[in-house]
């Protein structure tokens, strides 16, 4: 029995494997996959690598073994290399033998006819037509046959439910915690039983809870980042296996001698799942690591063309990507927003690297969202203006890129553009510090007396104004002030004028605020503005 599941272990009917290390949580799943097989006869767990497919699917299938006259049937594929040869090694992980005038897929029809078996097919994903139409042809002719297969794209057979893995739950790293209520995470509880076999003594603590969590969530919840991360535990601490997190291919090696060569280290793991990608789908993969917190399929079809990859085949390739796992989709609003987990996100990313074209992506990228930014800049006093903030607000880890991108190439003057465009939905949305940020690392390395230069002060002055810093405020807006004059840019000198006037009132100086609101007042009277 396991103690902490309450799930019964004894040896079940058929050929599963004993599992050596206890399995941690997944209770919910569990309860899901029983209900999800009860009424379907192809059920395909996917995921991307490490998720804990394998280990989830053969949990489920001890669960039920009893419930199967005939027991469960476990049919490891990784080790084949052929399409082919499918039907031969699920034949002969059953224990079968045919003459000569029978084939493989006949054996197995002749044995699985009769029976009630729950069939487990183990790592699909690189065989997966062979696979699909074996299960296919046994599921017609079997009718007392269930399968449960495990593939990091489903099988796209009639009849068949996907189900996707989700990660072990997390625990939130913004606030601390005690020990106890971080255990509650099936990532932690992993974390932590693993760790203990690697380091005998080691507890989870008030010292090491905030780090443990951070690596869990850093590693997405992903059970094999998880238990390699722990078997670091002997020789590192928590805090020093999450600092080292940034290079996780290099730390999280050494996994079990006996386990798959592709699953002892998450670089083997992550490169059987890039292996079995088309050229067109590896080109797409490494360029959509580019992006940060998500993206639209408007901006794949921006970044993702060239060499080979038209802007038409983004939406199908995106979707390969999507049916292999290694992107998620979910709904933000109405609209569909793809991502990458983060540990698959920088392994892509070193593909790109390696590719050469970083440069060249990241520069599609910083551009793309610059237009974006100024496309919706005017839109954000419109009648809209809450649908275009909201799609801002799901950009601004792309958005921070870009600025970045634009700054480390030498390119401050298209910084400016971007940090300008932004700085008034920094201000509608409470981001001060970030809009401050954005707008002072364009104007340091930017010196030209333009009239961008001029609103990107105004913007600066008027976000420290927010953030009660009146001093840098103060000589911010001084200084546009000073080049709007010079640019005989009258609406500037209102605006700014009356700011600064803010600022004195503010300050406590109410005679020359008084007298700054109403110079600036006289401007807007001779421009007929009447809003300003």
């Amino acid at each position: 029995m396991d103690i902490a599941s309450g799930r019964h272990h004894s040896r079940p009917p058929g050929n599963l494997p004993l599992q050596a290390s206890s399995f941690v949580g997944r209770e919910r799943e569990l309860d899901e996959l029983e209900g999800m097989l009860a009424s379907s006869r192809l059920l395909t767990l996917t995921g991307p690598g490490g998720c804990g497919k394998t280990r989830l699917a053969l949990q489920t299938a001890a669960d039920l073994a009893e419930e199967f006259e005939s027991g469960v049937g476990f049919v490891e594929l990784a080790s084949l290399s052929a399409t082919e040869l499918v039907a031969e090694g699920v034949a002969r992980a059953l224990g079968l033998h045919w003459g000569a005038g029978l084939s493989p897929a006949e054996a197995l029809l002749d044995h699985l006819g009769p029976r009630e078996m729950l069939l487990l097919l183990d790592n699909c994903e690189h065989l997966i037509e062979g696979c699909a139409g074996l299960a296919d042809a046994l599921l017609s002719s079997c009718p007392g046959l269930k399968i449960l297969a495990t593939s990091r794209e489903a099988l796209r057979v009639p009849g068949e439910r996907a189900w996707l893995v989700p990660s072990l739950s997390l625990p939130d790293t913004r606030e601390k915690v005690p020990p106890g209520q971080l255990a509650r995470h099936e990532s932690v509880r992993l974390f932590v039983e693993r760790a203990e076999a690697a380091a005998p003594g080691f507890t989870l603590n008030d010292e090491n809870g905030p780090a443990v969590a951070r690596v869990c969530q850093r590693l997405d919840g992903i059970p094999l980042a998880i238990e390699l991360a722990a078997a670091r535990a002997g020789v590192l601490s928590a805090s020093q296996i999450a600092s080292r997190l940034d290079d996780r291919f290099l730390l999280l090696t050494g996994g079990s001698r006996v386990a798959l060569p592709r699953q002892r280290t998450l670089l083997a793991t992550m490169d059987w799942g890039h292996e079995l990608l088309s050229g067109k789908e590896r080109v797409s993969f490494r360029r959509l690591s580019v992006f940060a917190g998500g993206f639209a399929l408007e901006a794949a079809e921006d970044i993702c063309p060239g060499d080979g990859v038209e802007r038409e085949e983004v939406l199908d390739l995106l979707g390969r990507l999507v049916d292999k796992s290694l992107v998620l989709v979910g709904l933000r609003g109405d609209v569909a927003r793809y991502r990458m987990l983060e540990t698959v996100g920088q392994y892509a990313s070193e593909k790109l690297g390696e590719s050469g074209e970083r440069e060249s992506v990241g520069s599609r990228h910083a551009h793309f969202f610059l237009h974006l930014a100024e496309r919706v800049e005017p839109e954000l006093s419109g009648p809209d203006q809450t649908e275009w903030m909201d799609r801002l607000d799901a950009e601004v880890g792309n958005l921070r890129v870009a600025m970045a991108y634009f700054l480390e190439a030498g390119e401050p003057e298209t910084g400016l553009r971007l940090a300008s465009a932004l700085w008034g939905f920094c201000h509608a949305r409470g981001y001060y510090e970030m809009g401050q940020a954005w707008l002072e690392g364009a104007l340091s390395k930017s010196g030209d007396p333009t009239l961008l230069r001029a609103r990107a002060l105004s913007g600066a002055g008027v976000l420290a104004f927010l953030q009660c810093d009146y001093g840098r405020a103060t000589e911010r807006l001084q200084q546009s002030l000073s080049l709007y004059r010079d640019l005989a840019d009258r609406r500037g000198i209102a605006e700014v004028t009356d700011v600064l006037g803010g600022v004195a009132r503010e300050r406590g100086n109410y005679t020359r605020a008084r007298m700054l609101h109403e110079e600036s007042l006289a401007l807007w009277r001779e421009l007929g503005d009447e809003h300003g």
